[in-house]
Order: C-alpha cells, then sequence, then structure tokens
C-alpha cells in the first residue's frame, strides 16, 4: 500500500469516527442521559415561578412524575403523545394513589425519616374512606399540603404548620353549603378561635396547644368517639386522665352516659378550667340540693381557701422581704405550698372530697407555719429596734456632755490669754 492508499484510509477512519461521535451526541447519549429540558415551562411558567420554593423541587421532582408525559420533547403534541403516560390534571383519587407511590415506599422515604404508613392511614380517615366510595368532594393530599408550592411541614409558610393547621382546615370545614351536605356545623373555627386552646395558638403562637390534629389526627383523621374522648385529651393533660379513672364518672363513661372531658369543658370551646364549673356545670345531670352537690360544694371550697391562702402568704413574704428580712427559708416552704395548689387541680377530678382533703391540709398548715414564722421575725426585729433606742440615748448623751465639756474648756480667760500671745 502507497501513501497515496494510506491517506485515503486515515481519512476514512477519522470521517467514520466523526459520524459515530455525532449519532452518540444525538440519539444515543437521549437513550442513557436523563434530559435536562423541562419544555413545560414554556407555557406554564406561572407554575414554574411556584414550584421553585416546593420541597418537591428541591429533591429534583418535576412536572412529569405527577402528570406524565415527556418534558425532553420540543412541542407540546410531543410532549403530551400517547405512550408518554400524560394524564394532565389527575383526579383526587389518583392523586391519593400518586402521592402515596412515593410516600408509602419504604427505600424512598427511608432515607428522608418519613413515615410511610400516611395513605394508608388516611383511607381509614373518613376523607380517605368517602373519596374511595367516589365523594370527591372531601379533601386530598393537595388540598392540605397544597400543589405545585408544598412546603416542608416544619416552614412557617406551610399551609399545615401549626399556626396555619386550622385555617387550612377552616377552608372546607368553614364552608356552610359543603358543611351542610355532611350534616356538619361551619362554625367550630370560630368557636375554637375563643377557646383556650384556640388563643394559646392563634394568639400566643404556641405550637404545643392543642389543634385540629391533636384530637382528630392528621391523614387518619376520624372524629374521637365519646369513649375517646378521654383518651384523646389524655395524651396532654395525663394527671387529669389519671384522677378522672378513679372517679365515680367513670362508669356513667364506659355505659356512654358521660362523655368524659366534654361533657364538663365542652369540646371545640373549651374555656380556661374554673371553678364555677361546680355551679354551673354539675346541676346540669345532678339536683342542686342533692348529696352529689354537696360534695361538690366541698371541693370547690377546699380549692377556693387553698388558693386564697397562698395568695396570701405570697404577698405576706413578699413584703417581709422589701422591709428587709431575710425569707429564704420561707420562700422555699412556699414552694412545696405552690406544689401541693396546683396538684390539687388535677386532683379534683377524682370527685373526692376526702383526696382533695389531703392536699388541702397541707397547704394550710404550711401557710400557718410560715405565716408564724415571718411574724416572729418581724417582731425580732422590732425588739432588736426597741433595744437599739437606749443605746443611742446613750450615745447622744455622751456627745452632748463631750460637746459641754468642750465649750466650758475653750470658754476659760486664760485660754483666750494664751491665744492672743501666741498671736503676737
Amino acid at each position: 500500500m502507497n501513501h497515496h492508499d494510506r491517506s485515503i484510509n486515515a481519512g476514512l477512519i477519522v470521517f467514520s469516527l466523526g459520524i459515530l461521535a455525532v449519532c452518540q451526541g444525538s440519539g444515543l447519549a437521549q437513550t442513557t442521559q436523563t434530559p435536562q429540558v423541562n419544555s413545560c415551562v414554556v407555557c406554564h411558567s406561572d407554575m414554574q415561578e411556584d414550584m421553585k420554593g416546593s420541597i418537591h423541587s428541591q429533591q429534583g421532582i418535576f412536572c412529569d412524575r405527577c402528570h406524565g408525559g415527556d418534558p425532553a420533547q420540543s412541542t407540546k403534541e410531543l410532549a403530551k403523545a400517547p405512550g408518554t403516560g400524560y394524564i394532565g390534571a389527575p383526579s383526587k383519587k389518583q392523586i391519593a394513589e400518586m402521592c402515596g407511590n412515593c410516600h408509602a415506599n419504604v427505600e424512598i422515604m427511608n432515607f428522608y425519616g418519613i413515615r410511610t404508613d400516611q395513605l394508608a392511614q388516611y383511607k381509614t380517615s373518613m376523607h380517605g374512606k368517602k373519596l374511595f366510595q367516589g365523594d370527591t368532594n372531601v379533601a386530598v393530599c393537595s388540598d392540605c399540603h397544597g400543589e405545585h408550592d408544598i412546603l416542608p411541614v416544619g416552614d412557617p409558610g406551610s399551609s399545615v404548620y401549626p399556626l396555619n393547621l386550622s385555617k387550612t382546615c377552616n377552608r372546607c370545614h368553614g364552608n356552610e353549603k359543603l358543611m351542610s351536605q355532611y350534616k356538619l356545623p361551619s362554625d367550630i373555627f370560630k368557636i375554637y378561635q375563643t377557646s383556650v386552646h384556640g388563643k394559646a395558638l392563634l394568639e400566643k403562637k404556641d405550637t404545643g396547644a392543642a389543634s385540629c390534629i391533636s384530637c382528630h389526627g392528621y391523614h387518619g383523621a376520624v372524629p374521637p368517639g365519646a369513649r375517646d374522648v378521654g383518651t384523646t385529651c389524655g395524651k396532654c393533660h395525663m394527671n387529669e386522665k389519671k384522677h378522672f379513672l378513679e372517679s365515680v364518672h367513670v362508669t356513667a363513661s364506659e355505659q356512654g352516659k358521660f362523655s368524659e372531658c366534654i361533657s364538663c369543658h365542652g369540646n371545640h370551646e373549651v374555656k380556661p378550667a374554673s371553678k364555677v364549673l361546680y355551679d354551673q356545670t354539675c346541676i346540669r345531670c345532678h339536683s342542686a340540693e342533692g348529696p352529689e352537690a354537696k360534695r361538690g360544694g366541698e371541693i370547690l371550697k377546699m380549692l377556693t381557701e387553698a388558693e386564697e391562702k397562698l395568695r396570701s402568704t405570697t404577698a405576706l413574704v413578699k413584703q417581709a422581704s422589701i422591709e428587709g428580712i431575710f425569707v429564704e427559708p420561707e420562700m422555699a416552704s412556699l414552694e412545696s405550698v405552690k406544689t401541693n395548689v396546683i396538684a390539687m387541680a388535677p386532683l379534683q377530678h377524682t370527685l373526692s372530697p376526702e383526696r382533695v382533703s389531703e392536699l388541702h391540709k397541707k397547704v394550710i398548715s404550711n401557710t400557718a407555719d410560715i405565716d408564724r414564722s415571718i411574724h416572729q421575725k418581724r417582731q425580732s426585729l422590732w425588739l432588736r429596734k426597741l433595744a437599739l433606742i437606749p443605746m443611742w440615748a446613750l450615745i447622744i448623751v455622751m456627745i452632748s456632755a463631750l460637746w459641754a465639756k468642750y465649750r466650758q474648756l475653750h470658754a476659760r480667760p486664760g485660754n483666750k490669754k494664751d491665744g492672743k500671745e501666741k498671736r503676737s
């Protein structure tokens, strides 16, 4: 082979390699790499803005994962062509199932530490049951979490962040027309806002306060039945629950005649615990002149007296401190009194005057000891002050005598003459 032939062969090899490289750079590359172009945003640029801050886009989850289609295609027709899995706007049932495809997948969610039973729980909820029975009015994932702008639950901007959650629930449960179809009230949020829980959450921004999901659950939302209310409230109010189980109301509760907590405190309209319940609530079931009312009156009297003694003794100790009396021992005893008064609040749920009386006696005895100690210290301080009077009188007399002696010596004639000679 001469030099000319070798040059032609080398050229053919280079040309062939060039063609191969072009082919690999076009069709072959598209079959082995993830497309970097998302053509969906050409038409849906407004949704792209919503997606920017969402938790999904941050994890590389884009349009086709929920809507199907091929975002790598350059035209709408090709992007939505048969075989691309395009479904457009999914139905509510499809939304639940699509969200579950990832959120019920242990392999995917395990990396993020997210529970994978949300879809299973949702199917047990009133929302889920009705949805899979064909009722599309009920809430599904996107109704609570949002659609394209889904934020982490811990983000204050999220629709399911604790401070926003009750307002999110109210979108449906505050809709009078919608709620009337299910014979449900539409003013629950308005009532909740005035409750002790609502004020703590919405006004004081206490994210630990009870909200809708605290009682009803979230994905498995089911209203607690009459026999389950105590268990629900007991998740937060553990001591109250414990002492209630020792009360005479337990039997009535087990028989379904008494709905534990809400029979006295209400549900959505829960007000701050107040002793007026003994005067207003008990008579709903019991006679105002009956033995039950009498026992309630005994408990009320002890609670009131204990709180009053704590208040008056606290004021006494504070005033003594201002007067300069050493009150550290009394302050330590006062903390014990406070503990007993606080413990009386849940203990009253036993509805046992005998049990409440045990703490009441301690409060009365301890406050009496503190009062006595303060009075003794005041008396001792007063006596010490009285003892100082003769001493100060003696000091004044001595100073007066010395001053008189000094004036006497200074007034002698010889002292004046000596003074003049010295000056001359």
